[in-house]
């Protein structure tokens, strides 16, 4: 990957678009906005291939992510809470639960920042609305 450095901003030509960071959330992505859409992206993609192969059928799947950083003047992210809530009928709670930390020891953007920032992974099994 190419960065190129302005006095506004950071981009990088990727094959679907351009990516711009920013310190400045109104001007592109603000690094930390990109470390926790790594953590989460990547679990979630290997928590899909895992029920997939499992056979666990689902809805929908979303994820909240809730950050904690120092209060430092570095400021940097020291926990990393992913939520997953996945909808569907018939959900076996600890089998996703079970899933979902097989997934973690699998997802090499949450191994890369394990143990400097603490990446906390739950799931809420949600019965699908008739």
């Amino acid at each position: 990957m190419k960065f190129n450095v302005t006095d506004q901003h950071i981009t990088t030509d990727l094959p679907y678009e351009q990516m711009t960071i920013s310190g400045d959330e109104d001007e592109g992505f603000r690094p930390f906005q990109l470390m926790v859409s790594s953590l989460a992206g990547c679990s979630a993609l290997v928590y899909k291939r895992i029920l997939g192969k499992q056979k666990v059928e689902y809805d929908e799947m979303t994820i909240e992510a809730d950050v904690e950083r120092s209060e430092d003047a570095v400021n940097k992210i020291e926990k990393v809470h992913l939520h997953f809530k996945v909808v569907g009928s018939d959900l076996n709670e600890d089998k996703l639960q079970k899933s979902l930390e097989t997934a973690s020891k699998n997802c090499s953007m949450v191994q890369s920042v394990v143990p400097t920032i603490e990446v906390k992974e739950t799931v809420e099994a949600i019965e699908k609305e008739s």
